[in-house]
């Protein structure tokens, strides 16, 4: 019986600390702080690294300064959590706090222990220290020490003086049609000039300068294709002026079937014979005297003075043009509330230049 006994009693303790093993790992809690340099100088920083370790899910509340200064003399500058991690096959967590400390009095200082709360009970961390030395000055040597150093010279820049140029660049445009726009008020003249449009030529007149024209070439055109050609290209473009319809897509038979009911048969004669020629060269390869091209371009002008308009009929009135008229006041005055706006505008601008300046140098 007492082997059986002991048997038991070992079954129940292996069965108790089974039970108690993971509790007891649950339970226990860690604290611990370091820092990254014991020593600085005067205004560098320092990082002090707070890890707790605890049982998964516990709850966590690190401490925090909310006057910023961890101890008289050193100030946190900041403070975040920089890790968390499972540990144990997830039975237990382990968070870590940094803060980031500076001072500015040389001294010793002593970081008391961190308070940490976890479950609402409160965990101690060690201790740490920090060392803040100064400069040593030399004050037996004043040879030492160096005047200031002269400004240096900061190297142009377009991206610091793009928006200036294209400021200025604006204001002179505004100001130079501010000026113009007051110039020709003041001078009782338009914004635009008017330009005169010459009257056209009466058809018979253009014909027969083209004509002496041609005729003044042709002892230069070889080709009698391309003077038939030339000189039929004026009497179409006349008859198209004279009478208004199109003949110069039309074939010479259907520009004499076209005139045939209006005009003088004679007429009508010589430009048929003209007609027959001019296709004759052109599409027959004709070549002709020199005496026959002047007696065709002769019925070319007998066809334009027999069938011109008369003088009377060829009166056109002629465009009247008019004085410039002075603007009225409503104009006059719509012009001056724009020179008014460009100069608020150019006033804007010069503004905006002058705080960009003040900006780039103060």
């Amino acid at each position: 019986m007492d082997y059986k006994d002991r048997l038991c009693e070992r079954i129940i303790a292996s069965l108790c600390l089974s039970i108690l093993l993971p509790v007891l790992g649950r339970a226990q809690v860690t604290v611990k702080a370091e820092i990254d340099s014991a020593a600085i100088l005067i205004g560098q920083q320092a990082h002090v690294s707070l890890k707790v370790t605890t049982a998964k899910g516990a709850q966590v509340i690190m401490p925090v300064f909310p006057n910023k200064q961890m101890v008289k003399g050193v100030e946190v500058l900041n403070e975040k959590i920089i890790a968390t991690e499972d540990l144990n096959n997830g039975l237990q967590t382990s968070q870590t706090k940094q803060f980031t400390i500076t001072s500015f009095d040389s001294s010793f200082y002593y970081l008391p222990p961190f308070k940490v709360k976890v479950n609402n009970k409160v965990y101690s961390s060690n201790s740490l220290a920090l060392k803040v030395v100064t400069l040593d000055v030399d004050t037996l040597h004043l040879d030492r020490f160096f005047g200031p150093k002269p400004n240096a010279e900061v190297p142009f820049s377009w991206k610091d003086w793009r928006g200036i140029f294209y400021l200025s660049l604006l204001l002179i445009i505004l100001l130079a049609f501010a000026t113009y726009i007051a110039i020709q008020l003041h001078n009782h003249r338009p914004l635009l000039r008017r330009f005169r449009l010459r009257p056209a030529l009466p058809p018979h007149v253009w014909a027969i300068k083209e004509i002496e024209k041609l005729n003044s070439e042709k002892l230069n055109i070889a080709d009698t294709k391309q003077y038939y050609s030339d000189l039929t290209d004026v009497i179409r473009s006349y008859i198209q002026r004279r009478y208004g319809f199109s003949a110069r897509e039309m074939t010479s038979t259907e520009i004499i079937n076209r005139l045939t009911a209006a005009q003088d048969l004679n007429a009508l004669d010589e430009l048929r014979q003209l007609f027959l020629t001019a296709d004759l060269a052109k599409f027959a390869k004709l070549q002709t005297q020199l005496s026959e091209n002047d007696e065709n371009l002769l019925r070319a002008m007998n066809f334009i003075n027999a069938t011109k308009l008369e003088e009377k009929e060829a009166e056109h009135p002629k465009p009247v043009v008019s004085k410039e008229v002075k603007r009225t006041d409503r104009n006059r005055l719509a012009l001056k509330s724009v020179i008014i706006i460009l100069l608020i505008g150019s006033a804007a601008i010069l503004f905006e230049i002058a705080r960009s300046i003040y900006n780039l140098f103060y």
